[in-house]
């Protein structure tokens, strides 16, 4: 982790597929969905900012989680065929995390969940977004951030 901070974040899109899954299972095979809708509709995925979402979690481990591509609004997302999902501007808590995923990315949630959030007076306000960057994910050396949605504690 690279530290942890809170910005203020403008509205945005996210299109993509939603699905429940297990917790360490079914997130591939939602990406590889995605990236084969996408690109058989005329998206090339390196060039699009990915993002997942991550949505409360059961006792049994499963949660709601999206595989998704920023997009410029809610039409783009019904044009390209996929789930679309609005997300308020507002303020977020963000770190940036670094090697491989998913276990970067169960360290970020951990350290603003666990730390950060509390020791700055903030509660999470909403669903985890993680904020994939180019390269190889599952690399030592990758990079992406977390965000949160946060209010005052």
């Amino acid at each position: 982790m690279i530290g942890a901070r809170v910005e203020h974040k403008d509205e945005f899109f996210i299109a993509g597929f939603r699905e429940t899954v297990q917790q360490g299972a079914g997130m591939g095979e939602l990406w590889k969905k995605l990236t084969d809708h996408a690109t058989a509709r005329g998206v090339t995925m390196p060039e699009v900012h990915s993002m997942g979402v991550i949505v409360g979690m059961n006792a049994s481990g499963q949660f709601d989680y999206m595989a998704g591509i920023l997009v410029e609004n809610l039409e783009t997302a019904q044009a390209l065929g996929l789930n679309a999902l609005k997300v308020d501007g507002g303020e977020f808590a963000v770190t940036n995390v670094e090697g491989p995923v998913p276990m970067s990315i169960m360290a970020g949630v951990d350290h603003l969940m666990g730390t950060f959030l509390p020791k700055a007076g903030f509660k999470p306000n909403g669903p985890v977004f993680e904020a994939y960057g180019p390269g190889d994910p599952s690399a030592a050396d990758y990079q992406m951030q977390v965000w949160v949605p946060v209010k005052a504690a």
